[in-house]
């Protein structure tokens, strides 16, 4: 009876684990083949585990037939897109894309993201699908300029995980509230590293102003624009602000490793997953023919690939000799060529050359015949010749493939060949130190274990994740209030305005109220003289008496004169003044003073002696008085 009960608790177990299996809305919309490979891998090792979840995947490379029955894939067309990328400005010849600058690459990914999004949402089976009334639980997104898929989240109800297949960038840490320094952390738009100099810091920090800005005020506008002419009539109600959709992410996976890139700081729902996309050795197959060529190498095979970016096929005619020549010289190495088109340039290709337009990369990088790799150093390539103990000879044409390509060649992994330097001793130098010096081989094995490939928890640690996104609805404790934050908010300049403003009170206030105290005290002053004009009429006639009557002075019973030995404004007021008194005070004076006006006339000068007109001689004496005095002099 115990045995019958433990089989049908372990039954019911499966029915309700089979019954919790989620529905997964999956959405690859990038033009890159290696993006859709990391993310399909992804879906693989989440279908394969116990919990029975499905997975509904939409892209331009998605597979006709699916290897898995958990997964159904919906393709879209791919040489659409493909053309669309084309007409938005973007290209696939490496020496067009070398001579844009990083401003128009930058403007032209705006354009081109954004209308192939359009184009996807447009698709007549992307929109049976989301008119058929079909429910999902969670939305996984490559959001590498692809903003408006999260209205899918919005219109499904449900959390979002983002996967970022070439690490991480300033657009997603901007999305995740993720702190980012101009200072500390390069542009992937520029080739710096993390240790830039002054020079290179102030680039950098004009560089991220303009992404910051161009993000905010250009690209999130277009975005929006896609995301309300699709979700406006499917949701039946009003959109939310298209800044507000960032606020569903829930977790971000980014294929990038401290030991390969540069430690940096990332939030709790970041996972740095490098190696992600790795398959085990048992699924690394090469197709037999190919086998057999390369077996038949008599030193080893090298494989050249420029990855998905650039395509050989639409190399220069002068770059494509330089290569062929080379690859013709070195008759001890067979060649393994990525070649886009089916016809090739030249009337006779050399022996020891295949062609194909997509080679199962890393399992001829894990090929023990394989002895170098000729890469643009892209990062899904880097990982996958470090996990088969390859060197890379490095040809870059992007900026973050001359980083990451400087990086393996500080670590001793690699060597790096400039594209404007691509010349046949270039070439043949770098193919004949890879493949000489072992100690290429043994610094790559260094790095490999340094980056843990071995035992790699990456797989483990991104499924879990998503396992706790789903069990909690999101996993809301994990997320940061900093995505909350608008442009001025989380860039501090509503701080700064009020700190500016507040110091620009604290200095004017005082300064304004100072001036205008003055201003009323010097107004006060000004209106008091008006009504005191008497002041003005007594320096008018203190001036006017400086020549005064000194016998006006005296008093009228004994005559005696006064001597006046003053500056001419003070002896005028003192005789004034005295005159005053002695004519209230004396009757036999005359008072006509107050009732006639003062008769300023001076009298003449022969009726007033010489002694009394000795007042400041030379100044006040008129010249016939000076004789006097000095004839009056002559005769004491």
């Amino acid at each position: 009876m115990r045995q019958l009960l433990l089989l049908l608790s372990l039954a019911l177990l499966g029915s309700l684990e089979t019954a919790t299996g989620a529905n997964v809305l999956a959405v690859l919309p990038s033009v890159w083949r290696s993006h859709y490979l990391f993310g399909r891998r992804l879906l693989q090792q989440l279908v394969a585990g116990p919990q029975n979840h499905s997975v509904t995947l939409i892209s331009p490379h998605a597979s006709l037939d699916s290897e898995l029955p958990n997964i159904r894939e919906i393709r879209i067309e791919d040489q659409d897109l493909m053309q669309n990328w084309l007409d938005m400005g973007m290209s696939f010849e490496a020496e067009q894309m070398h001579a844009q600058s990083v401003m128009e690459r930058f403007t032209r990914l705006i354009y081109a993201g954004t209308t192939n999004v359009d184009m996807l949402l447009s698709d007549a089976q992307v929109r049976k699908l989301l008119t058929s009334g079909e429910k999902f639980d969670l939305l996984i997104v490559d959001l590498f300029l692809s903003d408006a898929l999260l209205g899918l989240a919005y219109y499904y109800n449900v959390p979002t995980v983002a996967i970022s297949p070439t690490g991480a960038n300033a657009w997603l840490n901007h999305m995740f509230g993720n702190p980012q320094s101009s200072n500390l952390d390069p542009s992937n738009f520029l080739p710096f590293t993390e240790r830039m100099s002054t020079r290179q810091r102030i680039i950098n920090t004009l560089m991220s102003t303009f992404e910051r800005l161009t993000y905010n005020f250009f690209y999130l506008i277009s975005q929006q624009s896609v995301y309300s002419n699709h979700f406006d009539l499917l949701a039946h109600k009003e959109l939310p602000h298209y800044r507000d959709l960032s606020r569903n992410l829930s977790l971000a996976l980014i294929n990038s490793h401290p030991a390969l890139d540069y430690p940096r700081a990332y939030l709790p729902n970041m996972l740095e997953v490098g190696g992600l996309h790795l398959l085990e050795q048992s699924q690394l197959q090469v197709p037999n023919h190919v086998d057999a060529f390369m077996a038949a190498a008599p030193s080893g095979v090298i494989y050249f690939s420029l990855g998905a970016d650039v395509q050989t096929a639409q190399l220069p005619s002068d770059k494509l000799a330089v290569l062929l020549d080379v690859f013709a010289h070195l008759k001890e190495f067979h060649f393994l060529l990525k070649w886009e088109t089916e016809e090739f340039v030249q009337q006779q290709l050399p022996e020891n050359i295949m062609l194909s337009s997509w080679w199962p990369q890393q399992a001829l990088l894990a090929h023990p015949q394989l002895k170098l790799f000729i890469s643009s150093c892209g990062q899904l390539s880097v990982w996958e010749s470090i996990a088969g103990d390859t060197p890379i000879l490095a040809i870059p044409i992007l900026a973050e493939q001359q980083v990451l390509a400087k990086r393996l060649q500080l670590q001793g992994a690699a060597l790096s060949i400039s594209y404007e330097s691509l010349s046949y001793d270039a070439l043949l130098h770098g193919i004949r130190q890879l493949t000489l010096n072992e100690s290429y081989v043994h610094e790559l094995a260094a790095l490999k274990l340094r980056l843990n490939m071995i035992n790699s928890q990456a797989t483990a640690r991104a499924l879990n994740h998503i396992e706790l996104v789903l069990e909690t609805g999101g996993a809301q404790f994990l997320k940061s209030h900093a995505n909350t934050l608008n442009f001025w908010r989380s860039e501090g300049l509503d701080v700064l305005l009020i700190i500016v403003l507040g110091l620009f009170t604290i200095l004017t206030v005082p300064f304004v109220v100072t001036c205008c105290i003055l201003r009323r005290s010097y107004y006060s002053q000004a209106a008091q003289q008006q009504q005191q004009p008497y002041r003005s009429t007594l320096k008018a006639v203190g001036r006017m008496h400086s020549y005064g009557e000194p016998s006006s002075c005296t008093s009228g019973a004994g005559g005696a004169s006064e001597p006046l030995r003053r500056t001419r404004s003070a002896q005028s007021l003192s005789a004034r003044s005295s005159c005053s008194s002695f004519s209230s005070t004396t009757p036999t004076t005359p008072s006509t003073a107050s009732s006639t006006p003062l008769d300023l006339t001076p009298t003449s000068s022969s009726a007033v002696p010489a002694l009394q007109l000795y007042v400041n001689q030379g100044v006040y004496a008129t010249p016939k008085a000076s004789q006097d005095i000095k004839a009056g002099r002559a005769f004491l």
